[in-house]
């Protein structure tokens, strides 16, 4: 036994290494790994920060559709009123505030109607959808 511990030392001695990594390895593939961690997730939050205002502009768009779709069949049905009007509309699970504005326009019984469409939570925030198109009445 004592032939077979004086040999391990003497290889030790010799400068061969029983394996294994250093410190400063573990340290530096440890940085690494913290890194690209880091790297997907800031990549994770920009995409479903993305994903989430796109969401907000395709059901904005839809809730602009929809209100000037409700202009045209109304103005069908009456006279159109020039001026502006606010509403509150749910669709997806969230709430929008419409604002929709009529103007008269050089031709006769046609006029210019523009429909913006923000979150309702946020007064001062952006407009995620704007439409604007023209309508007649049918009087």
């Amino acid at each position: 036994m004592t032939i077979l511990l004086n040999r391990k030392v003497t290889l030790c001695k010799r400068g061969v290494s029983a394996g294994g990594f250093t410190l400063i390895e573990i340290v530096i593939a440890l940085a690494i790994v913290a890194i690209a961690v880091l790297a997907i997730a800031d990549a994770t939050n920009k995409h479903t920060g993305a994903a989430t205002g796109l969401e907000q502009r395709v059901l904005a768009s839809w809730v602009a559709s929809s209100k000037l779709a409700e202009l045209r069949h109304e103005a069908k049905l009456s006279k159109v009123k020039t001026g502006r009007k606010s509403d509150v509309v749910k669709m997806g699970g969230h709430r929008w505030r419409t604002k929709v504005e009529i103007d008269k326009t050089d031709v006769e019984r046609v006029f210019l109607v523009t429909v913006s469409v923000k979150d309702d939570k946020q007064s001062r925030g952006p407009v995620f959808a704007t439409l604007t198109s023209a309508i007649s009445d049918s009087f």
